[in-house]
């Protein structure tokens, strides 16, 4: 991921010169209210500073696609140079990206994906991968932490049913624990469909609680986004019963908050999929900088090409993950930290 960002630094360097200011460029989240988006902007208000060009962050305060959408819109009608959508629902800006291209506004998509939108490029986490990463943790945790048990309950935390993203990530969960089930034998039950917590914290602290106490057999958790390790840590403790339960139960989730990260450290997560979000906002910003300064043909010729099942050609910046367990969890405190600040 150095090197791309590096590519992308080295070609700025050689068009930097004569920079004509007052560009502005829109990148739209989910929603604000998750703090994972933290990280996000900073690394958007760090490219900022370097192209010298205005950058806003800009969405629902709660994960609402019809709200994204209409606010979206309303940046094409006042003229912005380029926009970045981490879209709630795919289908749902489909009609939002064609009128942003329809007036030369490029668009890309970060986080979460929207292949059929007309976007030129996504810029972030491959999903699938990353979720299959995530179920061969789960697979080791139960192997040492749950010897000898021949059904695995488990449990999936979600956030909108139709964010791609995270229904990737489930799928590769999913694949990979199915891999699992035939190396070892070991069954792995899923006790209902993923609990959707719409990007909220707090629902997801409730869903946490009712389910636990629905599921007395619950062996463990997948958390395909962050919601519920992001409220205070004393909280996500009780939702789950206790500090001695929640160590007793198998729990692997996404992203590498500062708090998530003392749960970790503390024993009571067993590990964490860390995506890079600082990375997704500060390359979101470059390339959408790029497009409007030299052209949005030229760019796509120096980014890296995925080929589709169609034979088609697609445009992917992979920002990679991290696997954090107890073993490594003190090396990502501290940056963590800084990239999270506000």
């Amino acid at each position: 991921m150095e090197k791309v960002k590096k590519s992308f630094i080295v070609v700025l360097s050689l068009i930097l010169v004569g920079v004509v200011f007052g560009q502005t460029f829109l990148l739209s989240p989910k929603s604000l209210n998750n703090a994972y988006w933290f990280a996000v902007e900073n690394g958007m208000k760090d490219a900022a500073k370097v192209l010298e060009v205005r950058a806003i962050f800009d969405a629902p305060i709660e994960a609402d696609a019809a709200e994204q959408a209409q606010k979206i819109n309303s940046y094409i009608s006042s003229g912005v140079n380029g926009i970045a959508i981490s879209p709630n629902d795919p289908a749902g800006i489909e009609i939002v990206v064609r009128n942003s291209l329809n007036r030369g506004i490029p668009v890309i998509t970060f986080d979460s994906d929207a292949p059929n939108s007309g976007r030129y490029v996504y810029l972030g986490t491959n999903n699938y991968n990353a979720g299959y990463e995530a179920g061969k943790l789960m697979g080791e945790k139960i192997l040492s932490e749950k010897p000898g048990q021949e059904t695995i309950n488990l449990a999936i935390l979600t956030g909108g049913l139709a964010a791609l993203n995270t229904n990737e990530r489930i799928a590769g969960f999913k694949d990979a624990l199915a891999e699992f089930e035939k190396e070892t034998g070991i069954k792995v039950n899923y006790v209902a469909d993923p609990f959707p917590t719409e990007d909220d914290v707090a629902r997801a602290v409730q869903i946490v609680r009712d389910v636990e106490r629905t599921y007395p057999n619950l062996d463990g958790w997948f958390t395909a986004n962050a919601n519920i390790l992001l409220a205070p840590n004393q909280t996500v403790i009780s939702a789950f019963g206790g500090e001695q339960k929640m160590k007793d139960k198998l729990i692997v989730g996404f992203d590498t908050l500062p708090q998530q990260l003392e749960l970790v450290k503390a024993g009571l997560v067993d590990g964490l999929v860390g995506q890079r979000p600082y990375d997704m906002g500060y390359l979101s910003l470059t390339v959408l900088y790029m497009m409007d300064k030299v052209g949005v043909e030229n760019v796509l010729k120096i980014l890296p090409t995925v080929e589709n099942e169609d034979g088609t050609i697609d445009y992917i910046i992979d920002t990679g993950v991290d696997i954090i367990t107890s073993e490594n969890v003190e090396e990502f405190i501290e940056f963590a930290e800084r990239i999270y600040s506000r």
